[in-house]
């Protein structure tokens, strides 16, 4: 987003980036849901200028204690919002709530 108005000159105007949207997945390596979880909500995510960041539980004792075997868990902006499926629409719902950008329909 940029702020453009009438500047007085020798003022730099502001350009202001929008913070992009967090979507965690938590997964374990040999499982078969997280992998085809991952390959339906990469495009949702990318297509909504979100950030999509792929988290092991295997690898990190306090996840490994919070989820378990409960994968694939889809966390976005913080807030727990799918476990072992999930909807494009009801991902798109969650994004947007969050704050992304909407550029399509599914």
């Amino acid at each position: 987003m940029t702020i453009v108005s009438q500047v007085p000159l020798g003022w730099e105007v502001l350009k202001v980036e929008k913070a992009r949207t967090l979507v965690e997945l938590m997964v374990r390596p040999k499982c078969g849901s997280c992998h085809r979880v991952a390959e339906q909500i990469r495009p949702v995510v990318e297509e909504h200028g979100a950030e999509l960041r792929i988290l092991n539980v295997e690898e990190d004792t306090q996840l490994e204690v919070e989820f378990g075997d409960r994968v694939p868990v889809v966390v976005v902006a913080g807030e727990e919002t799918a476990c072992w499926e999930i909807e494009n629409e009801e991902l798109v719902e969650a994004l947007l709530s969050a704050g992304g950008e909407s550029t399509s329909v599914y």
